[in-house]
């Protein structure tokens, strides 16, 4: 109960810096697709937790390796919050537009897609387009299987109600 409770402050407080304010911020006309924000929780807690232990490190007089570990392992969490700010998926009945780590933007049109994987990786889909592009799409994701029938449901519009084909694993 106390850790739930816990985990909500910290989200609250987050999702008020600005920040935070962009992770869920909707681009008007998209849904979304994004990381769900237990990774913020976990990546808070793995930054502070390696730097209590950092100064503890320096404190107790460790070795001078020991005070360079934590830091780096700071740097794991600092990968979370990131991840969980600009991996994301926007989409809407014309386009999907796929944000990757560094903030790249990949866009998609439904007309683009030719077949999908579904076991290639547990728990991801992958949809081919014709030129050869690939759009992955993390099943644990929250929503993410609204995508994949919006895709599904957008093909078998544009192509006289035909399934969109799967490609067989190689």
């Amino acid at each position: 109960m106390f850790i739930r409770h816990l985990t909500q402050l910290i989200i609250s407080l987050f999702q008020k810096t600005p920040l935070g304010k962009s992770n869920r911020k909707q681009t008007e006309g998209y849904r979304c697709v994004a990381l769900p924000d237990y990774a913020l929780v976990v990546g808070i807690i793995t930054i502070i937790f390696t730097l209590a232990i950092f100064v503890l490190s320096l404190v107790l007089k460790a070795p001078w390796w020991v005070s360079v570990i934590w830091p780096v392992f700071s740097l794991l969490g600092f990968y979370l919050i990131i991840a969980w700010n600009n991996v994301k998926i926007l989409y809407n009945d014309e386009r999907i537009i796929e944000k990757t780590f560094f903030g790249k933007e990949n866009h998609f049109s439904y007309e683009e897609f030719v077949s999908f994987e579904e076991k290639a990786q547990p728990n991801v889909i992958k949809y081919y387009t014709a030129n050869g592009r690939i759009l992955k799409v993390d099943q644990s994701m929250p929503d993410a299987i609204y995508l994949d029938i919006s895709i599904k449901a957008q093909y078998k519009k544009l192509h006289k109600n035909k399934n969109l084909p799967v490609k067989k694993s190689e």
